[in-house]
Protein backbone atom coordinates (compact mmCIF):
# COMPACT_ATOMS: atom_id res chain seq x y z
CA UNK A 1 0.00 0.00 0.00
CA UNK A 2 1.58 3.86 -0.76
CA UNK A 3 0.38 6.55 0.60
CA UNK A 4 0.79 10.02 -1.58
CA UNK A 5 1.29 13.10 0.78
CA UNK A 6 2.57 14.38 4.30
CA UNK A 7 0.63 12.72 7.35
CA UNK A 8 3.05 13.58 9.67
CA UNK A 9 1.50 14.92 12.67
CA UNK A 10 -1.80 15.06 11.48
CA UNK A 11 -5.05 13.31 11.62
CA UNK A 12 -6.11 11.09 8.89
CA UNK A 13 -10.09 10.49 8.20
CA UNK A 14 -10.31 7.14 6.48
CA UNK A 15 -13.62 6.95 4.48
CA UNK A 16 -15.29 3.90 2.87
CA UNK A 17 -18.94 2.53 1.54
CA UNK A 18 -18.53 -0.21 3.57
CA UNK A 19 -16.26 -2.48 6.02
CA UNK A 20 -16.54 -5.83 5.96
CA UNK A 21 -13.55 -7.81 7.13
CA UNK A 22 -11.27 -4.58 7.77
CA UNK A 23 -8.28 -5.39 6.84
CA UNK A 24 -8.14 -2.63 3.98
CA UNK A 25 -9.31 -0.18 6.30
CA UNK A 26 -6.61 -1.45 8.93
CA UNK A 27 -3.90 -1.69 7.02
CA UNK A 28 -4.20 2.02 5.66
CA UNK A 29 -4.59 3.10 9.20
CA UNK A 30 -1.45 1.26 9.93
CA UNK A 31 0.64 2.74 7.03
CA UNK A 32 -0.57 6.00 8.35
CA UNK A 33 0.97 5.91 11.80
CA UNK A 34 3.94 4.81 10.41
CA UNK A 35 4.07 7.74 8.35
CA UNK A 36 3.60 9.80 11.70
CA UNK A 37 0.05 10.56 11.73
CA UNK A 38 -1.61 11.66 14.94
CA UNK A 39 -5.12 10.05 15.08
CA UNK A 40 -6.42 7.91 12.74
CA UNK A 41 -10.70 7.66 12.55
CA UNK A 42 -12.43 5.11 10.54
CA UNK A 43 -15.94 6.25 8.49
CA UNK A 44 -18.28 3.83 6.60
CA UNK A 45 -22.16 3.46 5.52
CA UNK A 46 -22.52 0.33 5.73
CA UNK A 47 -20.41 -2.16 8.78
CA UNK A 48 -21.08 -5.92 7.91
CA UNK A 49 -18.61 -6.74 10.28
CA UNK A 50 -17.44 -10.21 9.00
CA UNK A 51 -15.09 -11.96 11.27
CA UNK A 52 -12.12 -10.58 12.16
CA UNK A 53 -13.29 -7.23 11.51
CA UNK A 54 -14.33 -6.21 15.23
CA UNK A 55 -11.12 -7.56 16.42
CA UNK A 56 -8.98 -5.28 14.06
CA UNK A 57 -10.82 -2.45 14.16
CA UNK A 58 -10.67 -2.30 18.11
CA UNK A 59 -7.14 -3.18 17.94
CA UNK A 60 -5.65 0.40 18.97
CA UNK A 61 -5.10 1.69 15.08
CA UNK A 62 -8.18 4.21 15.44
CA UNK A 63 -9.28 6.24 17.49
CA UNK A 64 -12.72 5.88 16.40
CA UNK A 65 -14.57 4.04 14.22
CA UNK A 66 -17.55 5.73 12.58
CA UNK A 67 -20.62 3.78 11.21
CA UNK A 68 -24.21 4.05 10.25
CA UNK A 69 -26.50 1.99 11.18
CA UNK A 70 -27.89 0.59 7.38
CA UNK A 71 -27.06 -3.12 9.06
CA UNK A 72 -27.61 -3.54 12.69
CA UNK A 73 -24.49 -4.41 14.60
CA UNK A 74 -24.42 -7.51 17.18
CA UNK A 75 -23.74 -6.37 20.89
CA UNK A 76 -21.03 -8.75 20.73
CA UNK A 77 -19.49 -6.54 17.87
CA UNK A 78 -19.37 -2.80 20.14
CA UNK A 79 -16.53 -1.65 21.19
CA UNK A 80 -15.48 1.10 23.01
CA UNK A 81 -14.01 3.33 19.60
CA UNK A 82 -17.52 2.36 17.93
CA UNK A 83 -19.53 5.35 17.36
CA UNK A 84 -22.95 3.69 15.81
CA UNK A 85 -25.32 6.96 13.48
CA UNK A 86 -28.42 6.77 12.96
CA UNK A 87 -30.12 7.02 9.38
CA UNK A 88 -33.56 6.93 10.48
CA UNK A 89 -34.01 10.67 10.12
CA UNK A 90 -32.86 10.98 6.87
CA UNK A 91 -34.80 7.65 5.43
CA UNK A 92 -37.73 9.52 7.15
CA UNK A 93 -37.17 12.86 6.20
CA UNK A 94 -36.92 11.45 2.64
CA UNK A 95 -39.51 9.07 2.31
CA UNK A 96 -42.07 12.45 3.62
CA UNK A 97 -40.56 14.46 0.64
CA UNK A 98 -40.77 11.79 -2.07
CA UNK A 99 -44.45 11.06 -1.07
CA UNK A 100 -45.28 15.05 -0.89
CA UNK A 101 -43.34 15.17 -4.51
CA UNK A 102 -41.09 17.82 -3.21
CA UNK A 103 -36.81 17.86 -3.52
CA UNK A 104 -35.09 14.75 -2.28
CA UNK A 105 -31.80 16.97 -3.22
CA UNK A 106 -31.91 19.42 -1.29
CA UNK A 107 -31.76 16.93 1.89
CA UNK A 108 -27.99 16.57 0.66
Amino acid sequence: MNLIGDVKDKVAVLVDDMIDTAGTITNAAKVLHAEGAREVYACATHAVLSPPATARLSSGVFQEVIITNTIPVKTEDHFPELTVLSVANLLGETIWRVYNASSVQSIL
